[in-house]
């Protein structure tokens, strides 16, 4: 059975009337085990592509200012790990939270534009602004201390390390716009194909519907 929105004087009298939670959980059920995964790839792929993004871009982003202050060998673990895993894995969840469970209800009221904004601007904030600052902030802290690079005291300085990072990332601001760009194209890309998916699962349950009310 199709998941459909109506006014109350339109609802027919055999219809099931779901809360919102309950709409979504149903919603959610069908599309997991949806058989034909060409129908549902954006809903079943789709924060997954948002998590690889993320984590590219961090690790691009860590491996710059890895170079830049000369950290080498030391601490690898301690930048990759933050820096790649939580944009990947905030990326997949803020997503899914904030964006996916409205394309998921077909909310009232919410255009598919809007939608696709938000996730675009999610997506380009946790992909592309939060590895940004973090890395050279995770790796500054490393340079100093393991004596790698003259690092300014932040306590004492913090004009002189805003400056030392930006310095270091002059070379780069193309390509962090490109990957702000990217990032966005990105979520709202996803967030039009889970819309897709939902239109085509409904699509062929409305349809299938009228077949058997036909035969």
């Amino acid at each position: 059975m199709a998941l459909l929105r109506k006014n109350f004087s339109d609802i027919p009298p055999d219809a099931v009337i779901l809360s919102e939670e309950e709409a979504l959980k149903y919603q959610s059920k069908l599309l997991n085990t949806w058989k034909n995964t060409s129908d549902i790839f954006g809903y079943k792929f789709g924060p997954y592509i948002l998590s690889a993004a993320g984590f590219f871009s961090g690790f691009f982003l860590n491996s710059y200012y890895r170079q830049k202050f000369k950290l080498l060998g030391h601490g690898r673990a301690s930048t990759y790990l933050p820096v790649c895993i939580l944009p990947a894995t905030f990326s997949l969840l803020t997503h899914v939270e904030f964006v996916q469970k409205d394309v998921v209800l077909q909310k009232r009221g919410t255009c598919p534009t809007c939608l696709e904004m938000r996730g675009a601007a999610i997506q380009a904030l946790i992909g592309c602004v939060f590895p940004t600052v973090l890395a050279p902030m995770a790796n500054l802290s490393l340079a100093h201390r393991y004596v790698t690079f003259n690092v300014p005291d932040l306590a004492r300085e913090p004009g002189k390390v805003f400056n030392l990072i930006r310095a270091k990332s002059q070379p780069i601001s193309t390509v962090l716009l490109a990957i702000f760009l990217g990032q966005a194209f990105f979520g709202a890309l996803v967030t039009y194909l889970e819309a897709k998916s939902v239109i085509n699962v409904n699509t062929k349950l409305a349809e299938l519907e009228r077949q058997l009310e036909n035969s």
